[in-house]
């Protein structure tokens, strides 16, 4: 599983660029524009518009200019529904999409470090790559009984203290309380995280998803820098937060920008020279493992497919989440007699997955010999993303 253990931040008049590295390897890139920013999280007290009974939905104005779809996947049925125009406590889980306005939750989820506070939900849950009925019977008792509602443990939680599953559980029951406390003294329609400090701050939100791994954070603005110094002394964090003020760029630093021009690349060749292509549809995406140049040297004897396969599949799975590739992907490994080879093939481009924050659902060979999977679409791809960044700053 990848372990990021650096944040580079650069940052524009117009985005954030956030550079996740592990072991000077670009794992993700994520940016987030000013002018558009995302929603996904953000906690809205909306006002209901309209009941959709044919579809037991509903349309929830939250103050953006577009209404938010609810399903009613948390309420029993149609005549749970509020009537049109009551105050509706919602959490946006989908960003809109050209005409269409965001997807909405009630279930409200209150993000951590370790946990995920659900304030209407009940009972602990894991996330999935938390493996082992002792760790989580370990965790389980750990937790039951600190928040009145639902908790999932995340996988960060894994190995996690009973003092630290502690002090992430206070500061969910603090925020939750901000929020029911804001939404009991404002007029619908109104963002309840824009009032809560820190909520909406993009660097605050990768040091929580990816805090426990972390060593060091580069920022090129030395106000930021300054601020999230002053932020992890308060809760005595021991990251590093390093301000970048060089000659050279700050995504120069372990060839980050040279790393993002291999991701924007068809083609890209690994060290013994096996070359990956990519060709990305609108529904599927074709990857070929190219051993053509990857051939025996010096007199050594030809590279055994296995070898070429195994070489190949990490860097398959670190691209797919870079590129931020969704859909059915199909892979053409150099072809492989053996079922045990495929079966460690397959094992190893799971291991390699499992570190990537989207949903990836493995189906493994088919019977022509290609690899099949498919991985969740958590917006745009990063080259649409910067192509979009580009145009604005044109």
């Amino acid at each position: 599983m990848t372990t990021v253990d650096r944040l580079i931040c650069h940052v524009l008049p117009q985005a954030y660029l956030m550079a996740l590295v592990a072991e000077s390897r670009l794992v993700e890139l994520q940016i987030v524009r000013r002018d558009k920013p995302s929603r996904v999280e953000g906690i809205f007290l909306g006002r209901l518009e309209r009941v959709m009974p044919d579809l037991d939905a509903a349309f929830v104005d939250i103050g953006i200019g577009r209404a938010g779809f609810l399903r009613a996947e948390d309420r029993a049925g149609i005549d749970g529904w509020p009537l049109p125009g009551a105050p509706v406590l919602v959490q946006v889980r989908h960003d809109g999409d050209g005409d269409k306005g965001p997807r909405l939750a009630m279930n409200i989820a209150v993000t951590g470090r370790y946990l995920v506070y659900h304030p209407v939900g009940s009972g602990v849950n894991f996330s999935r790559r938390i493996e082992g009925e002792s760790e989580r019977d370990r965790l389980r008792g750990h937790v039951e009984g600190l928040l009145d509602g639902g908790i999932v443990l995340r996988t960060a939680a894994a190995g996690a203290s009973a003092e630290l599953l502690q002090a992430d559980a206070t500061q969910l029951t603090e925020r939750w309380e901000r929020i029911r406390r804001l939404a009991l003294d404002i007029e619908p329609p109104a963002d309840l995280s824009a009032r809560m400090p820190g909520e909406q701050d993009p660097v605050a939100r990768l040091l929580r998803d990816f805090g426990s791994t972390l060593e060091e954070v580069i920022l090129d603005d030395r106000i930021m820098a300054r601020k999230l110094q002053d932020e992890m002394d308060r809760r005595g964090e021991k990251i590093r937060v390093r301000w970048h003020n060089g000659a050279m760029p700050a995504f120069d630093i372990d060839d980050v920008a040279g790393q993002i021009g291999t991701a924007l690349a068809g083609r890209i060749v690994l060290e013994s020279g096996v070359e990956l292509l990519f060709e990305p549809g609108e529904t599927l995406c074709a990857v070929d493992v190219d051993s053509a140049s990857a051939g025996g040297r010096q007199g050594r004897a030809p590279r055994r497919p296995i070898e070429i396969n195994l070489e190949a599949a990490p860097a398959i799975a670190q691209q797919l989440r870079l590129r931020n590739i969704a859909g059915a992907v199909v892979i053409d490994f150099v072809n492989m007699r053996s079922s045990y080879d495929r079966d460690k093939v397959q094992a190893c481009l799971a291991e390699a997955l499992a570190g990537d924050p989207v949903p990836t659902q493995i189906y493994g060979f088919t019977r022509l010999g290609h690899f099949e999977l498919t991985r969740a679409r958590r917006g745009p791809t990063l080259a649409a993303q910067l192509e979009a960044l580009e145009k604005s700053d044109g």
